[in-house]
């Protein structure tokens, strides 16, 4: 699977670019804040039909245009058949076709996969919560359409059961009635509660071979000693059943229900979990360092991979931002050499080709990207650290 083409009207600083994309290893190559970050985005916000970073309804728009509305459109090639796929977005809106027909960013997640890096993915460890659920459910997402429609499913029953808080909370609704109404939802709420957090355990397990196998390989050592643990209230749940999970967290919002209304926040389900790496039998958020935390993310992306080889047979697109920078020299090199054997189509962004990257017979197209200008200068049979040489 590789993307063909790609074309944004009206996106972040491009007002309207086509990019024919090359076989191989792809890289956009510039100055920060030239543009490099926004095609990486645009390709990640046509295959989920959602940004990697904060956005508003308003923000994606070239802010020179005084049009509202815009365009990411790619074609994509799966063997022998062509695909197009389509993103609109006006008014804070977005529309996503497939082949002229309107679709799901959960269809779209399961048929196209991809993969990203990023420097906010492999600070997940000592970042909060948040994103460590995010870490995770990009694999759960991803994996099915049942998964992905679970989160959406549990994501819309979790934004009503806030909202009848926060009403609550405003004196726009009687206690009493937001009780009978919290007491209606629950029977939706909670199992969707449940088949989420199924879905995030039997993920965490199916991913354990994986995760060593990449751990081993990035930290260099024969035998690493890496397991996860699932945490709900600090509670590693991992063995537990769905019937355990649905008493626990009902239960809980029996007792947190006075506090919920006061704070007009849902505090109980899948929002409020947490997962934890362990290295060594140890917290790695508090016992290892900077560098052993990154390597551990690059090992869990690197299982992501895999995983998804094993159950589809077919590489995720991965998508590199910024990331080789923020890498020392050894784990650079571990994840260039691990990447090499994967014949995945892969983009990645820097300001520096100075980095020894040698992608074996692979072909390396370089873009460069200057104020928004995109131009194919190079594209060899060569490590980026000759390309350097040429520029």
């Amino acid at each position: 699977m590789r993307f063909r083409s790609l074309r944004i009207k009206n996106f972040r600083n491009y007002a309207d670019l086509v990019l024919e994309i090359p076989p191989g290893i792809v890289v956009f190559y510039g100055p920060n804040g030239h543009g490099k970050t926004n095609l990486i985005e645009a390709l990640h916000l046509l295959l989920r039909g959602e940004s990697f970073r904060p956005v508003t309804p308003t923000s994606l728009l070239n802010f020179n245009s005084p049009n509202d509305s815009g365009l990411v459109l790619g074609q994509l090639q799966q063997q022998n058949l062509l695909h197009d796929v389509r993103l609109s977005y006006s008014h804070g809106k977005k529309t996503v076709a497939w082949n002229n027909r309107q679709t799901s960013a959960c269809s779209l997640a399961r048929q196209f996969p991809l993969v990203l890096f990023s420097p906010e993915s492999l600070a997940a460890i000592k970042d909060g919560p948040e994103a460590r659920r995010q870490l995770l459910d990009d694999v759960v997402r991803s994996h099915s359409l049942a998964n992905s429609k679970t989160f959406k499913d549990f994501q819309r029953a979790l934004r009503t059961r806030n909202r009848i808080l926060r009403d609550a909370k405003r004196g726009l609704t009687p206690e009493g009635s937001a009780q009978q109404l919290l007491q209606s939802l629950d029977a939706s709420y909670f199992p969707l509660a449940v088949e989420l957090t199924m879905a995030r355990l039997q993920t965490l397990k199916a991913l354990q071979n994986d995760f060593q196998l990449a751990a081993s390989f990035v930290l260099k050592q024969s035998a690493v000693d890496i397991s996860v643990e699932y945490l709900i209230s600090q509670r590693n749940v991992g063995g537990w059943s769905r019937s355990d999970l649905f008493i626990a967290m009902h239960n809980r919002a029996l007792e947190l229900r006075e506090t919920e209304l006061r704070t007009g926040l849902s505090l109980v389900g899948p929002q409020r979990h947490d997962i934890r790496i362990l290295f060594a039998g140890k917290d790695s958020r508090f016992f290892c360092s900077q560098g052993q935390q990154r390597a551990l993310i690059l090992s869990f992306k690197m299982a992501q991979i895999l995983y998804y080889y094993r159950a589809y047979q077919v590489y995720p697109v991965l998508l590199l931002d910024d990331v080789l920078s923020e890498l020392d020299p050894i784990r650079r090199a571990n994840l260039v050499k691990f990447l090499k054997g994967i014949p995945a189509q892969i983009f990645l962004t820097t300001t520096d080709l100075s980095f020894a990257m040698d992608f074996g017979d692979r072909r390396i197209n370089v873009f460069r990207i200057e104020q928004g200008a995109v131009e194919l200068t190079m594209a060899r049979l060569q490590t980026l650290k000759a390309l350097q040489n040429d520029f």
